[in-house]
């Protein structure tokens, strides 16, 4: 962690904090001043006035503490100048007591302020998981009950279209596979009259990146828009009474938003079946449209990834940034996992049961390499402790499956951290070394 982050643990950009510091100090010295003119830092009597740069100090920690006693010494001198006072009669203990109890105070206040912020950071990983997971989850089902019903008999289905969408690089220009995700909730959402337009900072863009039917330039100042970018939410003409009243040319409005609640698009519906305007479907149009927000920014990181790591799944790279950022600022340890083996069915299968075995906040990659078999397991927020325990699951997942261990079977398991930068060259090299290990024991 950098020195500025320890001393300042709320960050730079909070500069109220010195206004703060600035405003009590030396309303603290004008109050003492005006009760005791003679003996402004109550040096003859229990020092009151040293109580709020100790509360600065535990406040926003050692820095502001020390800026506190600095006014203090300033406010000595001005007011020694003022009665003619030796510098001689200066209080060195007063002061020398004062800022050890404003340092101490201080540097309990960053300790604990720096453990506020690693368990916000966790909270935040955790909660951005979560919401995708969920959604993750929503699709599923949604897939499976489609494919119960009307998805055979249709030329495309959901999955495919999903895959599609996984499939989406970066554009220079406009929204990436725009007019893949239009087509997929097009057809499985049954819209007829639909735009799509990219939103940043909060401001619409004049100019569609894909529309459907004959529909006219989206009107940003529509109560509809207005509203659903407002709430963040998928808004439709009778989802509140308040909008029934107000004219609109829209049915419904949906935002394209991240798991980190970031709105990056938006999707206008002018006309759609009657029938069509239930709560199932504006859930699964939600959905889907949550789901093409997140393949967008996972898109931004396709440029990172080396030659070799082409196939290497989006979400697993976009969380080794996010947990290599984690580990960097906050030195909240994350791990990879390596299993690898010769590539037969085999072992196929045996990979296959580790990639299932993961936990809900865990990514996988399967992938062969000169004709080795390599699963990849990323571990967030786990330390050595947590990946001990996650090979005694796998070693007992074996046992109970296939009556013996993983060594046993030729798979061999390796580690490494998140501590270096670039990820896409470190996890380069961990493949490497897998492969290479794996020869050189054989």
């Amino acid at each position: 962690m950098n020195l500025y982050q320890h001393l300042l643990p709320h960050g730079t950009k909070q500069y109220w904090q010195w206004g703060e510091t600035l405003g009590i100090s030396l309303g603290a010295l004008l109050l003492s001043y005006s009760i005791l003119p003679g003996d402004p830092l109550n040096t003859h009597i229990f020092p009151w006035i040293w109580m709020a740069p100790v509360l600065i100090a535990l406040r926003y920690g050692v820095l502001m503490g020390v800026v506190s006693v600095l006014i203090f010494l300033g406010g000595w001198l001005l007011w020694a100048a003022d009665q003619n006072l030796s510098y001689a009669v200066f209080p060195r203990l007063t002061f020398l007591g004062g800022t050890l109890m404003v340092m101490i105070t201080g540097e309990f206040s960053g300790v604990w302020i720096s453990r506020v912020r690693r368990i916000e950071e966790l909270q935040h990983y955790t909660e951005q998981r979560l919401e995708l997971l969920t959604r993750r989850l929503y699709l599923l089902s949604l897939s499976h009950d489609r494919l119960e019903q009307d998805l055979i008999g249709r030329p495309a289905s959901l999955r495919e279209g999903l895959k599609d969408l996984n499939r989406i690089l970066p554009a220079t220009d406009g929204l990436p596979g725009a007019d893949l995700y239009l087509a997929l909730v097009v057809r499985q959402c049954n819209l007829s009259v639909a735009g799509l337009y990219a939103v940043e900072d909060g401001k619409i863009s004049p100019i569609a990146s894909a529309s459907i039917g004959a529909f006219t330039p989206i009107d940003d100042h529509d109560p509809l828009i207005t509203h659903c970018l407002k709430s963040g939410e998928l808004v439709h003409i009778n989802t509140e009474e308040n909008l029934t009243e107000l004219p609109s040319r829209y049915l419904v409005a949906v935002p394209a938003k991240t798991a980190d609640g970031r709105i990056v698009a938006i999707t206008a519906v002018e006309k759609m079946p009657f029938f069509a305007l239930q709560a199932e479907n504006m859930q699964t149009l939600s959905v889907l449209t949550s789901y093409y927000a997140d393949t967008i920014t996972a898109s931004e990181f396709t440029p990172y990834l080396t030659d070799k790591l082409t196939d290497c799944p989006i979400d697993f790279f976009k969380a080794m940034h996010t947990l290599r950022r984690l580990q960097r600022d906050m030195q909240i340890s994350s791990m990879i996992v390596g299993f690898v083996a010769p590539d037969n069915q085999e072992t196929a299968e045996q990979l296959k049961s580790i990639a299932a075995a993961v936990r809900g906040l865990d990514e996988t990659w399967t992938m062969v390499r000169e004709g080795k078999r390599i699963c990849l397991v990323l571990l967030p927020l786990a330390g050595e402790s947590s990946l001990g325990g996650y090979l005694d699951r796998i070693v007992r997942i074996f046992i109970e499956r296939f009556g013996t261990r993983p060594g046993q079977t030729g798979i061999l398991i390796r580690s490494i951290t998140l501590d270096q930068d670039p990820v896409s060259v470190e996890l380069e090299k961990f493949i490497i070394t897998l492969t290479n290990t794996t020869r050189a024991e054989h």
